[in-house]
């Protein structure tokens, strides 16, 4: 486990997601193998409808649309959390994260239930991604203040423009490969308005308007430059497990004792 490693009761969470994509799964393709697993998870996900993603290309300069790409989304009773099972990958997302735990169980359950349905396609990479929108309950009118709550070391470059203006928005990207097929990208964003994390199948309680901080933290372990390995609930809680530490240790590093203090509840 990760240094530091806490768990917030006012965690800035807005989405947790975990993804396994596979080889072309011919069977999830069939309505007949969608029922199938859709009542063998309905203990967990109730309620399942169509899902449908469209793949653009661009031909002569002009966008087109690709043939799409059939699926279902399965939900729990609050729509906090949703299965989105295609035949190339099984996507779990929630906005009302219980726990890496919870995380787990409910992407064992899936995967299980996928291999008793005779669905074992090889893994081609499996991710885990946490997404924080940080607020706080002060007036943010110039990037630098977050300074507060944000390390530094994220607000430290905006010292290369001028001092007498405010900064409103700023990004970083940056991928790490950690070896072993296991890689990190950080991302990290001052917004001055709205929110990142809009979802056509999630609730979320709602959020003030006004600037936030974005830490979007995405650990995944690559499967292709190996010989195939098949699905099974244990190689992706493996991955996810690997995945979970540098997600975990980027965030205690990303912000400061005060925003610490914030999210445990206290007064900023």
């Amino acid at each position: 486990m990760y240094p530091n490693r806490e768990v917030f009761p006012n965690a800035p969470l807005a989405l947790v997601a975990a993804e396994v994509r596979f080889t072309d799964a011919a069977r999830l393709r069939q309505q007949q193998t969608r029922d199938e697993v859709a009542i063998a998870l309905e203990g967990l996900f109730p309620y399942a409808e169509p899902f449908q993603r469209a793949d653009f290309n661009l031909a002569g300069g002009v966008p087109s649309q690709a043939p799409q790409h059939d699926g279902m989304v399965l939900s729990n009773g609050s729509s906090t959390e949703t299965l989105t099972i295609m035949a190339d990958s099984l996507i779990y997302q929630t906005t009302a994260y219980r726990g890496f735990e919870g995380l787990l169980e409910s992407m064992t359950a899936a995967c299980d239930t996928l291999v008793a349905a005779g669905i074992q396609p090889a893994m081609r990479r499996v991710g885990l991604r946490y997404v924080d929108e940080v607020r706080v309950p002060v007036t943010i009118s110039d990037v630098r203040q977050w300074s507060r709550w944000i390390d530094d070391r994220l607000i430290g470059h905006l010292a290369v423009g001028p001092d007498d203006v405010p900064v409103t928005v700023t990004q970083t990207i940056a991928t790490f490969d950690l070896g072993d097929d296991l890689g990190f990208t950080f991302r990290c964003a001052a917004m001055d308005e709205g929110t990142i994390v809009v979802s056509e199948h999630l609730s979320r309680p709602p959020v003030e308007d006004g600037p936030f901080f974005v830490l979007d933290l995405d650990g995944f372990m690559d499967f292709t430059s190996q010989a195939a390995v098949p699905l099974s609930a244990k190689t992706i809680c493996d991955s996810l497990s690997a995945a979970h530490v540098p997600c975990g240790t980027a965030f205690q590093r990303s912000i400061t004792d005060e925003a610490r203090a914030l999210f445990r509840g206290a007064s900023s």
